[in-house]
């Protein structure tokens, strides 16, 4: 079932997001600076993007979220790629790259896409691990189960409201930094197979 949104869908027309926003008893949020509806979810643990009206089934108003985000090039995602390509546990990752900006848990489940020889996993909790300084634009976050599996994500780095920073690699990607969560475009990596990612 291809659950990604349908750019050709209606806008919303039935107020629901409106509706529930102002509804104390129903956990939507509206972002005025973004322009977005949010599924706060339970214990304040984070929030999901609404694409979709669950009522109708129209378009949700469209986000100016990448109006915030550095854009991240091809060659920056690829360069980041064989950045870390071989590295496959977190000790790794420490030793080559140094300590990580932000440490934390993360919420909810992670199904991680079978193939011909290995079936779908499905992992519950596990922690991110954030480094900035390793580019200019992108943010490297790092994904890992609880069984100590990593998955990689390159994300633009926060700006604010239109602005824009130039495509740079620098000279010595060590040392390492961190920051923020909520993607714009971004490319990610399960193993050694680049795929695309996606916001929480």
């Amino acid at each position: 079932m291809n659950n990604m949104p349908n750019p050709d869908a209606p806008a919303c027309g039935c107020k629901w997001f409106e509706r529930s926003a102002k509804d104390p008893n129903i956990p939507v949020v509206f972002d005025e600076i973004k322009n977005e509806y949010h599924l706060v979810h339970q214990n304040d643990s984070g929030i999901s993007l609404f694409y979709h009206c669950p009522f109708c089934g129209g378009k949700a108003p469209e986000s100016l979220r990448d109006n915030f985000f550095a854009d991240v090039s091809v060659e920056e995602t690829t360069r980041l790629h064989l950045l870390t390509e071989n590295i496959l546990t977190e000790e790794d990752m420490r030793a080559i790259h140094g300590e990580p900006d932000s440490v934390f848990p993360t919420s909810g489940s992670m199904t991680t896409p079978g193939s011909d020889t290995e079936a779908p996993e499905t992992t519950i909790g596990g922690r991110w691990l954030i480094y900035t300084n390793l580019s200019e634009t992108a943010e490297v976050r790092i994904r890992i189960s609880r069984y100590g599996k990593l998955r990689f994500s390159f994300s633009g780095k926060y700006l604010g409201p239109k602005q824009k920073v130039e495509q740079t690699r620098p000279a010595n990607p060590r040392p390492f930094g961190t920051s923020d969560m909520l993607p714009a475009d971004s490319a990610s990596r399960a193993g050694n197979t680049p795929e695309a990612s996606g916001d929480s």
